[in-house]
């Protein structure tokens, strides 16, 4: 080879390691700018809900299916690309692992967690983890409710209602049985919560919310008669001159609405209490409730964070968003509810104070009647008193008249009998001058 040759040989080297070295420069900045736009990717639409149908499990690659800028496909990724991407996002307590691959992975792992966390608790420490505990204010006279994972997951006042009454200690007090049952109830419920995360069905999520619908439809209607039929019940009660029969039965009537009330609210404690079998109507709805379920597990940065992150701040934000107006209805609900307790608190506290007043008036009126009563008796006794008196005056007298009339009818007798033996002398005398008339009679006639 000559020394042209030779120089061209080096040229062309030369320029072969040139273009190596830029071609790596672009590869690695095209790599670079993939990795961000793919990173940028996942903090808008988060992991997937699922993995990929076929994609098959592997070590060193994690399987995505996504689009990114909506074009390019993106089939799977490096694990250290999503280690860095949730980097300081985790949270022992209920992740485990550095990263999720999906979002049902989140959900699983999360259950896990909060599972094992919830088996070594008594019931009341079960109760106040999923529903919430009742705390004493140091501050005022105030018990202050501290929510539990079930309570922030509540979408309706009904349902944050019934938690907060399985939370209630005063029940456990007065039925100590209930503990027990209301802590598997709140299990329930809780396991449900996840369970309702793993399909789609519209058309049972609208018969459910149907179901809801109709059961509190029909407490609201038994309230609304068992007010009523109290009202009657109180008025009748508070007559100036009660009618007894007419009481009775409105008392019977008022109970009955009352029974019928519990009952209804039962069956609706019943239908809330399977609330979280709620299926999703859509993708959408299904990835907004993993967001809702995942972020009221804790309140901490990280946690939170990771969630985001997990979910997609899209996602996030419509979960945040929904759960504000959740709350936004929830306070209007309790508002409303309380005006509704005010206004019948002031027509029960009126009819109340006109019964209370009526019944002092006639307290009043009674205990005047009793004075009086308890001061004729006082006369009567002191009447009974001296008519004793004059009646043993009178049997003293009438003791001492029969003695003396016994008395003169002995002398009285004694004097008849003297009187007949005289009437019998002279009797006796008369009969014998009427035989000597007669021996007088015969010796003249002789």
């Amino acid at each position: 080879m000559g020394t042209l040759g030779k120089i061209l040989l080096f040229v062309n080297f030369a320029a072969f390691g040139g273009l190596t070295y830029f071609a790596t420069l672009s590869w690695s900045a095209r790599q670079a700018a993939a990795a961000s736009a793919l990173k940028h990717q996942l903090v808008i639409t988060g992991m997937p809900v699922a993995a990929p149908a076929g994609a098959e499990v592997d070590s060193g690659s994690v399987p995505l299916g996504t689009l990114v800028s909506g074009f390019f496909p993106v089939d799977a990724v490096r694990p250290s690309l999503l280690e860095a991407h949730f980097a300081n996002t985790s949270s022992e307590e209920f992740a485990g692992t550095p990263f999720p691959r999906t979002q049902m992975d989140a959900i699983d792992t999360a259950k896990k967690k909060a599972d094992a966390k919830l088996s070594g608790m008594a019931p009341a420490e079960q109760i106040a983890q999923l529903a919430g505990r009742y705390t004493a204010d140091p501050a005022s006279t105030r018990v202050v409710f501290t929510p539990g994972w079930l309570a922030n997951m509540a979408e309706t006042y009904a349902e944050r209602a019934l938690i907060r009454r399985l939370a209630d200690p005063t029940v456990w007090e007065r039925q100590p049985d209930k503990k027990e049952a209301n802590a598997k109830t709140l299990l329930e419920m809780f396991a449900r919560r996840f369970e309702a995360l793993s399909k789609v069905d519209a058309k049972q999520a609208d018969a459910e919310a149907a179901a809801v619908k109709e059961a509190t439809d029909a407490v609201r209607k038994a309230n609304d008669d068992a007010r009523r039929k109290f009202s009657v019940y109180t008025a009748l009660l508070g007559a100036a001159e009660p009618d007894a029969d007419a009481v009775a039965t409105a008392g019977r009537d008022a109970e009955a609405a009352l029974n019928k009330l519990n009952a209804e609210y039962a069956k609706l404690q019943g239908v809330l209490a399977t609330v979280g079998t709620t299926a999703s109507r859509d993708e959408g709805d299904r990835r907004k409730r993993i967001a809702h379920v995942l972020m009221n597990l804790a309140d901490n940065a990280g946690w939170q964070t990771r969630v985001a992150l997990t979910v997609g701040l899209r996602t996030y934000l419509a979960a945040l968003s929904d759960q504000a107006n959740r709350f936004q209805k929830m306070a209007g609900s309790a508002e409303q509810q309380i005006i509704l307790d005010q206004a019948r608190f002031a027509d029960e506290y009126e009819l109340l104070k006109s019964l209370a007043v009526g019944q002092s008036l006639l307290l009043k009126s009674q205990v005047g009647v009793r004075i009086d009563l308890q001061g004729q008796r006082a006369k009567d006794e002191e009447a009974v008193t001296q008519r004793r008196l004059l009646a043993e005056d009178r049997r003293t007298t009438f003791a001492a008249v029969q003695e003396r009339v016994a008395a003169q009818l002995a002398a009285q007798a004694e004097t008849e009998r003297r009187l007949f033996e005289v009437q019998k002398a002279v009797g006796d005398t008369l009969r014998k001058n009427s035989a000597l008339e007669a021996d007088l009679t015969a010796a003249e006639n002789k």
